[in-house]
């Protein structure tokens, strides 16, 4: 097993195009998305792991992270820039994957907020 370190880098926003930069999935990708799911199938990962179009909306400061909120009442999700010194306890959510050792592979995209027992839905807003 492997003992990966994940590397939080909101500046990762920084190189990503924006979403008017990026072309929407198509058939050219089928066959790049057909051996994803084909890996995640043989370790058994397909209802853990999926696939995000990585781009961007806005620029970010290098000392922010996007962190998701969701209204369950009304099923609005938000996802706002916050201090990452200020995010409190969430969980990653979205990942680049990069070249280079374990060490470097995973760069954190976005993350969603988690309550102090480690609860994803408690820490949600509610009305």
């Amino acid at each position: 097993m492997s003992s990966a370190t994940i590397e939080m880098a909101p500046t990762q926003w920084a190189n990503l195009k924006d979403i008017h930069e990026v072309d929407p999935i198509n058939d050219g990708d089928l066959d790049c998305l057909a051996e994803i799911r084909d890996v995640l199938k043989k370790h058994g990962l397909q209802e853990r792991f999926g696939v995000a179009l990585l781009h961007k909306h806005f620029d970010m400061d290098p000392d922010e992270i996007l962190v998701e909120q969701t209204n369950v009442e009304d099923r609005v999700l938000t996802i706002s820039p916050v201090k990452a010194s200020t995010a409190g306890n969430t969980i990653q959510t979205i990942w680049m994957l990069r070249d280079g050792g374990p060490e470097a592979m995973l760069g954190c995209m976005q993350y969603c907020g988690k309550d102090v027992q480690g609860n994803h839905s408690s820490f949600h807003r509610m009305t």
